[in-house]
């Protein structure tokens, strides 16, 4: 599920999550060439390095268009700003699940939670 680089600690796993969501929820409409939109979050345990990971969620598709962010949390799991940076790249939506390349460039492993944005 999830693959490690070099240089990097343990592979991070998910915490916890937003309440799940599924395609047979009523969104609100939207309009244009969007029919559906979805937001959820996972906090993960600390980690440092680069690792692909998985976020398993139904309303996933090959043609999804997925919108991850990344950023570090305190102990109350509150996002902030530190020193560390945290890139999210390579995002590929599948059936019921989005793959992407996380880097958290710092010294010692720091928890971490990521929002997504699944456009249908």
């Amino acid at each position: 599920m999830a693959a490690t680089e070099s240089s990097a600690s343990a592979v991070p796993q998910i915490v916890s999550s937003s309440p799940s969501a599924d395609r047979a929820e009523s969104p609100a409409a939207i309009g244009g060439n969007v029919g559906a939109v979805w937001r959820g979050w996972s906090t993960w345990t600390p980690a440092n390095g680069t690792f692909n990971l998985q976020i398993p969620w139904n309303v996933i598709g090959t043609d999804s268009t997925v919108v991850i962010t990344a950023s570090e949390i305190d102990a109350n799991g509150h996002r902030f700003v530190g020193s560390a940076a945290f890139q999210v790249s390579s995002i590929a939506p599948g059936d019921g699940v989005v793959t992407f390349k996380i880097n958290i460039g710092w010294g010692s492993p720091l928890a971490m939670r990521t929002d997504i944005l699944v456009l249908n």
